[in-house]
């Protein structure tokens, strides 16, 4: 998954909002595109908005009293509020609410300043009297990079979600000029958090609203496919099927970054840069977070079996995965089961890999995936941006190829060199926001 990847950077959304008209409360009456850029010219006069008993002005998008900041408790806990009919279907507004509450510190990953929340605002009004036009939300995440001569170090990425604006300020270009700045601030946001090299090296967001916006704005998209599977009806897996639970993971954690270090090692004679996102216990912990609360409310208990393992040391395949809840537990069609992270040891030592022998083992793990999702009402188990060998054994037992074009697009901002060619390994769930 390669991209040569450009830095200008302008308007853009990210997942969680449509991309909306900009002609609500502003004419536009240019749209520039050059250097792989779009710039709006708006020119009416400024739209107004009901705020209390008041009537509020609101300044245009490209008003230079506008600036991104950190909202206060009562101004986060209203933009939960407000987004909750639009990302809480699977829980009431009160437990939603409590939901994003209880993740800014479950793990260790959102702990301490791991996860920062963003508002756009008018600079010339006072905290909570101010109304909040955009929001989002970034999560750092620690990050490999390897030169083409395979040396390698850790620096800082910022994965980049929930933005939203209210529905009053929608199709005012707010999200774009929010987008706008975020992107340029998380060029050194917490770059000394890095435990070598203090660079920040990319921000990455998972569109959902196509390809083609986010790469005319900076964040160039990279493949987005995943192999499909229904609920299981029958079969769960072989009888040399390990059911992995959490105290499972650490272990398995380690070796998996081990291995990646050592293929990013490997001098590579194509010139590109590789970076990662290593699948680290913190990462899993922090899906399972979200797992573990929604379930606890929509079930009254949590799941145990956490992913599957099958083969000796070695020649081992296994998979982690978590529930996601888009829908109520009795609308399986809105629910799925994704694996975070699909590991073949083999093809992680790039040796060649026996595909009948890969597909019985993918076959068995898939399996109780596929049982753990009709059990926990999830209607499919995904299985994000497998190898091309992967990718066939899983279609060999069952499963269907779907190519994303709409929804989950990653997508990256580059902050190293202009034009430099970049892989991205490892572009799997865990990674997601």
């Amino acid at each position: 998954m390669t991209h040569a990847m450009n830095q200008t950077v302008t308007n853009g959304h990210t997942n969680g909002v449509k991309a909306p008209p900009t002609t609500n409360g502003a004419t536009t009456t240019a749209t520039t595109h050059a250097s792989n850029a779009t710039t709006t010219t708006l020119t009416a006069k400024s739209a107004n908005t009901t705020n209390g008993n008041s009537t509020t002005t609101l300044p245009l998008a490209t008003s230079p009293s506008l600036h991104l900041t950190h909202p206060t408790p009562s101004e986060r806990r209203l933009t939960w509020l407000n987004s909750s009919a639009d990302w809480g279907a699977a829980l009431p507004t009160p437990t939603y609410i409590e939901r994003e509450s209880h993740l800014c510190s479950a793990s260790t990953l959102a702990a301490s300043g791991g996860i920062t929340h963003w508002i756009l605002v008018d600079s010339t009004l006072p905290a909570d009297a101010r109304p909040v036009l955009a929001t989002a939300e970034s999560l750092r995440k620690r990050t490999l990079v390897a030169n083409p001569e395979g040396v390698v170090h850790e620096a800082v990425s910022h994965g980049i979600g929930s933005v939203f604006c209210y529905p009053e300020y929608r199709g005012k270009g707010y999200a774009s000029r929010m987008m706008t700045e975020l992107g340029e601030v998380l060029k050194g946001w917490q770059a000394e958090e890095s435990r070598e090299k203090r660079e920040v090296v990319f921000s990455k967001l998972y569109s959902d609203i196509g390809r083609g916006f986010y790469g005319r704005h900076g964040w160039m998209p990279f493949p987005s496919g995943h192999v499909e599977f229904p609920a299981a009806g029958g079969e769960e897996g072989g009888k040399g099927v390990k059911k992995l639970v959490t105290a499972d993971l650490k272990g398995l954690c380690e070796a998996d970054e081990g291995m990646l270090r050592r293929m990013m090692e490997r001098p590579r004679a194509d010139g590109k840069t590789r970076v990662a996102i290593p699948p680290d216990a913190e990462h899993f912990a922090w899906h399972r977070a979200r797992e573990e609360f929604v379930t606890q409310a929509l079930f009254g208990r949590q799941p145990e079996v956490r992913g599957a393992l099958v083969g000796e040391v070695g020649n081992r395949v296994w998979a982690v995965w978590t529930r996601g809840f888009y829908g109520k537990k009795d609308e399986p069609k809105k629910n799925t089961l994704y694996i975070l992270r699909l590991v073949v040891e083999g093809e992680m030592r790039e040796e060649k890999i026996d595909e009948e022998v890969l597909a019985r083992q993918l076959a068995d793990v898939v399996g109780v995936a596929r049982g753990e999702a009709r059990e926990w009402g999830c209607g499919r188990v995904e299985v994000w941006n497998p190898s091309a060998t992967v990718s066939g054994a899983l279609e060999k037992v069952g499963g269907t190829r779907v190519e994303r074009e709409k929804e989950g697009i990653a997508s990256v901002m580059w902050y190293g060199k202009e034009g430099e060619e970049v892989e991205w390994l490892a572009n799997e769930k865990y990674a997601w926001c």
